[in-house]
């Protein structure tokens, strides 16, 4: 998973790509065991673009955003949101998820 800009994001989001985002910090435990998981399923899911975002880097963003708390993972078929989750889900839920876009 790559680390990714507010800009970056819109970018690709204008351009039709799904994108899942994970908002973390590096202090946050569950954030960090939920990266290697994610980066897992970013092997299956090819059609999406994988990518996390720092919240003390990005504040401004994340807060735009309406994340709360971290970890936060929103998943979007091109600028459309299709899901927002707090707290870190087992793996079936993001792949429910994954398989509908």
């Amino acid at each position: 998973m790559d680390k990714a800009t507010q800009a970056q994001i819109e970018n690709l989001q204008s351009a039709g790509q799904n994108v899942l985002v994970e908002f973390y910090a590096t202090w946050c435990q569950p954030c960090q065991q939920l990266i290697p998981r994610l980066s897992n399923l970013e092997q299956i899911y090819t059609n999406v673009k994988f990518v996390k975002v720092d919240i003390d880097e990005n504040s401004s963003y994340a807060s735009s955003m309406g994340v709360m708390s971290v970890p936060t993972v929103m998943i979007f078929k091109g600028s459309e949101l299709v899901n927002k989750s707090i707290g870190a889900n087992v793996d079936s839920v993001y792949k429910k998820i994954l398989d509908s876009l």
